[in-house]
């Protein structure tokens, strides 16, 4: 049964390579994760297991959130001007969470 990604997860350095060496600070970041993970996304039922696409959700959104207190003020990691903003629960997450789904109709 899939549960919620921890700092000792045996996953976790498969799904976020540069995680924090620090078990507090990987602590940190995967809780406030998976908390911003399930007010997005759709209800489990009781004792259900947790999606192998939430769990991903969880490491790219404690991933974004880590990188992005790393961040300059102009957006980049290493201030060459080149870099990116990361954003809380990004598209990517927020497809993980709740894929759209086609909706369409034959006239």
């Amino acid at each position: 049964m899939a549960e919620w990604l921890t700092a000792d997860d045996e996953d976790l350095p498969t799904l976020w390579p540069d995680v924090p060496m620090n078990d507090d600070a990987a602590t940190l970041y995967l809780n406030a994760a998976k908390e911003a993970c399930l007010a997005y996304a759709p209800a489990l039922a009781e004792g259900a297991s947790i999606p192998d696409g939430w769990r991903l959700a969880q490491a790219l959104q404690a991933r974004n959130t880590y990188n992005s207190s790393k961040a300059a003020p102009g957006g980049d990691f290493d201030g060459g001007g080149y870099g990116i903003s990361a954003f809380p629960l990004d598209w990517q997450v927020k497809q993980l969470l709740r894929p759209r789904r086609a909706l369409g109709a034959i006239a």
